[in-house]
């Protein structure tokens, strides 16, 4: 008992597979016995006629019991298919009725049934190609069309020249059994072209099983075999042969096309871009290669049939490629209007990120005011306390409100730069002397160093500027916890022979704090996105201040660069142009504040806090 529960359980579905494999092998045997026999018995017209029309058959009440055996929603395709084999079978049966009794069957009641067949194994092709098209649905599209109608187009021409042409000028029979004989090439080429349309389609080709085409390629090859092959029973018997086993086939796909058929919308395109250029380019070769084709066999020219082809093909092909042209255009309207639409919805937006700052921070600013009155009254130190929080916070809402405004300017393309003379020496000497208290009260080291090729006067918007500048500082300040800060204001170019020359300014802002990964050096510039964006991150901030940074580094015509390793620090270097105002020289008076030494070639000047 206890090893009947170690025994491994065999589910329904692998005994399906099982029972359906021995079932398969089964029918082989049966098959290739009723062949081997055909070919031995083929002086024996009973048994041979018997093994002959037992197949067929066979074939069909088998490809009836696997399409019934299936849910309802699935039964249309394998209904179709167990229907052409049937039909095939009925007309062999009235077709050796007809010869056992010594009618005539050239043109005969077996005819029509064999007909009936080309067209229902049609339908169950084109069923499944329509349920597999990329746009779903009963709709034709243009594009399936025109392969669909390349395909044919190339099938009638091989077909026409191995087979059509010989029947046509067969003068043996009458004309009307000339026109039949001629009409089953032709259904073979719709019926070839839909296998091979099948086929070049992924979802399609998954759709209806691989033997389906293997089984209408056999029965083709042996129509054609039919009319070409010489004469002779070993060559009877193999194309008798070829017709036994082909419906077997068929009906092995009826058995299995509802299990693997898929009514999603599929691919409705080829599997390929070289299967698309075969049946767009190749094509046009067709025409000339059969013709080629008949002179090396000794056969007389075809011009027409040449002329025909082409103009046939051209014609699709020029069709396929103004309905490209055409699909191009389209999308190129599409994605205009979609670009359009995106960009004005991100104007409406930064407009009213604009908006809605500038009428926030107008009653801040009230509060803010209202603080500093009352910091100024008699307090007690709670009240101080409390007055502290409400003022810092007050004033980190403000910095928000106030990085929103900007960068909502920005993107909206509000934002205009002013150009006018302003002294950069002060403007950098004033950054140090707000810094330097700052860093000693964070307990840290604050170096300034300012380049003597650096011009004094300059052309440019000293209020973006002194933000950027400020911006990299307070970043610097906020993730520096030991070590130093430090300000470097340099010339980007080589000092001449007793002289700077050069517009490009380079700003450089260092530090020893926790520096920023590789792989986040790039985000760091990306608006709303920090190193470490979690709520439960250790310091605070919107994420605009460095986006702010960058885009008003290149409205101002210069770019901003990292240079940084985790736990080493980080240095970020703005490159700014910065037109020369009043040429400096030597005996030029210095504003107040900047407290450096006039000399006849400018010092390099350093502060150390």
């Amino acid at each position: 008992m206890r090893n009947a529960q170690r025994r491994p359980q065999v589910t329904y579905s692998q005994r399906m597979v099982n029972r359906s494999r021995v079932t398969s092998g089964a029918v082989a045997l049966v098959v290739v016995a009723a062949v081997v026999v055909y070919g031995a018995a083929s002086g024996d017209g009973f048994v041979a006629t018997s093994c002959y029309l037992g197949v067929l058959v066979g074939a069909s009440v088998g490809a009836w019991i696997g399409a019934e055996r299936l849910p309802r929603g699935r039964r249309l395709v394998p209904r179709l298919i167990a229907a052409g084999i049937s039909l095939t079978a009925l007309g062999d049966v009235l077709w050796t009725v007809l010869d056992l009794m010594g009618a005539g069957t050239d043109v005969s009641i077996a005819d029509p049934p064999w007909f009936a067949s080309y067209a229902v194994l049609c339908a169950a092709l084109w069923v499944v190609l329509g349920r597999t098209r990329r746009r779903g649905g009963s709709r034709v599209d243009g594009d399936f069309l025109i392969d669909a109608l390349t395909i044919v187009v190339v099938s009638v021409l091989i077909f026409w020249s191995l087979s059509v042409n010989t029947i046509v000028t067969d003068q043996s029979v009458t004309p009307f059994v000339r026109a039949v004989w001629a009409a089953y090439p032709i259904a073979d080429a719709v019926l070839l072209a839909l296998v091979v349309r099948v086929m070049m389609s992924r979802n399609a080709r998954a759709a209806i099983d691989t033997s389906f085409a293997v089984g209408a390629c056999l029965w083709l090859a042996a129509d054609i075999a039919y009319l070409e092959a010489p004469e002779g029973a070993a060559a009877l018997v193999l194309m008798d042969a070829a017709w036994m086993v082909a419906p077997v086939l068929l009906a092995r796909a009826a058995w299995r096309v509802g299990e693997t058929q898929t009514d999603a919308p599929g691919a409705s395109a080829l599997g390929g871009w070289v299967a698309q250029l075969l049946v767009t380019v190749g094509a046009l070769f067709v025409p000339p290669a059969l013709e080629l084709t008949a002179d090396l066999r000794g056969e007389p020219d075809r011009p027409l049939q040449l002329f025909v082809g082409t103009a046939a093909l051209i014609a699709l092909a020029f069709v396929r490629t103004a309905r490209l042209i055409h699909s191009e255009e389209r999308a190129h309207r599409e994605l205009e209007g979609s670009r359009d639409a995106a960009l004005a919805a991100s104007r409406a937006k930064s407009m009213f990120l604009a908006n809605m700052s500038h009428e926030i921070r107008t009653p801040l600013t009230t509060v803010l005011a209202t603080a500093e009155i009352l910091e100024d009254t008699h307090l007690d130190d709670r009240q101080l306390k409390l007055l502290g929080k409400m003022h810092r916070s007050g004033e980190l809402l403000r910095s928000l409100v106030e990085g929103i405004l900007d960068f909502s300017r920005i993107e909206a393309g509000q934002l205009e730069l002013a150009s006018t003379p302003f002294d950069l020496h002060a403007m950098v000497a004033d950054a140090a002397d707000v810094y330097t208290p700052r860093a000693a009260e964070a307990g840290i080291r604050f170096e300034w160093h300012l380049d003597p090729c650096v011009p004094r006067m300059v052309v440019g918007d000293p209020g973006r500027l002194f933000q950027v500048l400020t911006n990299l500082l307070d970043n610097a300040l906020k993730f520096t916890h030991q070590g130093t800060v430090g300000l470097t204001v340099r010339s980007a170019t080589t000092q001449g022979a007793g002289d700077c020359v050069g517009d490009v300014v380079e700003f450089v802002v260092h530090d020893t704090g926790i520096g920023i990964p590789v792989q986040d050096q790039v985000s760091v510039f990306e608006s709303f996105r920090q190193v470490d964006g979690t709520t439960t991150r250790r310091y605070g901030g919107s994420g605009l201040g460095l986006a702010i940074c960058k885009e008003l580094t290149q409205l101002m015509g210069g770019s901003i660069t990292l240079r940084s390793e985790s736990g080493a620090g980080s240095s970020f270097v703005v490159r700014i142009p910065l037109a020369q105002g009043v040429r400096d020289h030597p005996s030029e008076s210095r504003p107040a504040g900047t407290h450096s030494s006039i000399d006849a070639q400018p010092a390099a000047r350093t502060r150390t806090a």
